[in-house]
C-alpha cells in the first residue's frame, strides 16, 4: 500500500467524524420540556473542517506522512471556537441573537486489527458558554468507539459502534441529559482534480438511549463536503447535511438542513483557523420545535 492510499484511508474518518460532531449543542427548550438537541446533532453551532495531517498530502500539501511506531496511533486536537449566532435559544417564534465560545478538548487511539478492520476509540471534553443567555450554558464529555471495515484504501470505509454522552446545566449544576447508543456507517472520499479538490459523501446511523427519556431518539444523517485547495495553505469549503430524526418517547420527528460555507487557513502542519458561516432550518411535527439560525464565526484548531 502507497503513502497516498494510507492517506486516504485516514481522510473520511477525520472529515466525516468533525462534520457530524463539530458544533453539537444540547439546547434545553423550556417549551418542548427538554433539550431539543444532543450527540451529533450539529444544531446552529460550528461546522466545519480543519484538515487532518493524512489530508494534507492528498490536496496539495507535500509533508510526508509519519511512522512513528505505536504512538503514530494516538491523535487528537485542541480547539476553541467563537461565533455568533441569531437564535441562541432555538425558539420556534422569536430569535434572540448570542455570542458563543466553545473550547473542545480530544483525545483517541486509531490501531489496524487486520488488513481489513481496525479500531477507533476517542473523548472528548466540551464546554459551550453564552455571553447573555448564561443559561443556556452547558459543559460535559462524549465519545465514540468504532470498529472500522475498507477492503481497499480507495473503497468507502464501513463502521459500527458506541456512543455516549453527558453533559450537565451550568445555570443548574445538574445533568442536563445523557445518553449511549448503537452507531453504524458509511463513508467515503475521493481526491479529484489532480489532488486539490476533496469530495466527502458520507451517512450515520445512531440510536440514543437517553435520560431523560424525551430526548432518546433515532437519527439518519447524510452529509455532502466539497473542500478546495486555493493555496498551498488555504482552503475553501462547501457543505451541507440532512439529519432526520424521530423522538421515539416524544412523538416528534424533525429535519434539520445545514448549508455553510468555511474559510481555513493553515499555519503550520498541526494548526489551523477557520472563518465559517452557516444557516439552519429545523422543521417538526412540534411546532414548538420547529425554527431557523444563522451562525458565523472564528475557529482556532491545534491537531497533535
Amino acid at each position: 500500500m502507497n503513502a497516498t492510499n494510507g492517506r486516504l484511508m485516514g481522510i473520511a474518518a477525520a472529515v466525516a467524524l468533525l462534520l457530524l460532531a463539530a458544533g453539537e449543542r444540547a439546547l434545553a427548550d423550556p417549551a418542548t420540556g427538554g433539550s431539543t438537541s444532543s450527540g451529533q446533532a450539529t444544531d446552529g453551532g460550528t461546522f466545519y473542517s480543519p484538515l487532518s495531517k493524512k489530508v494534507q498530502e492528498d490536496i496539495g500539501d507535500i509533508h510526508p506522512a509519519s511512522n512513528a511506531g505505536i504512538m503514530s496511533y494516538f491523535h487528537g486536537q485542541a480547539s476553541v471556537n467563537t461565533q455568533y449566532t441569531s437564535n441562541a435559544p432555538l425558539y420556534h417564534s422569536k430569535d434572540e441573537a448570542d455570542f458563543l465560545i466553545s473550547p473542545l478538548l480530544e483525545g483517541g487511539f486509531t490501531a489496524p486489527l487486520s488488513k481489513f478492520f481496525k479500531v477507533d476509540v476517542e473523548a472528548r471534553l466540551e464546554d459551550y458558554t453564552y455571553a447573555s443567555h448564561q443559561s443556556l450554558g452547558f459543559y460535559g464529555v462524549s465519545g465514540n468507539a468504532d470498529l472500522e471495515y475498507r477492503y481497499k484504501p480507495v473503497w468507502p470505509r464501513i463502521y459500527a459502534g458506541v456512543e455516549p454522552y453527558y453533559y450537565l446545566s451550568y445555570d443548574t449544576g445538574n445533568r442536563l441529559t445523557t445518553a449511549i447508543g448503537p452507531v453504524a456507517g458509511i463513508d467515503q472520499t475521493l481526491s479529484i482534480n489532480r489532488g486539490k479538490t476533496l469530495l466527502l459523501i458520507a451517512y450515520h446511523f445512531g440510536q440514543y438511549f437517553a435520560s431523560p427519556g424525551i430526548n432518546t431518539y433515532q437519527a439518519h444523517t447524510a452529509t455532502i463536503s466539497l473542500t478546495q485547495q486555493i493555496k498551498p495553505d488555504l482552503y475553501a469549503q462547501l457543505y451541507w447535511q440532512y439529519q432526520y430524526s424521530i423522538y421515539t418517547i416524544a412523538d416528534r420527528d424533525e429535519s434539520r438542513d445545514i448549508i455553510g460555507v468555511s474559510l481555513i487557513h493553515q499555519f503550520t502542519p498541526t494548526t489551523f483557523l477557520s472563518v465559517f458561516v452557516n444557516y439552519v432550518d429545523n422543521a417538526s411535527n412540534n411546532s414548538l420545535a420547529k425554527y431557523t439560525t444563522a451562525n458565523a464565526g472564528v475557529s482556532l484548531v491545534w491537531q497533535y
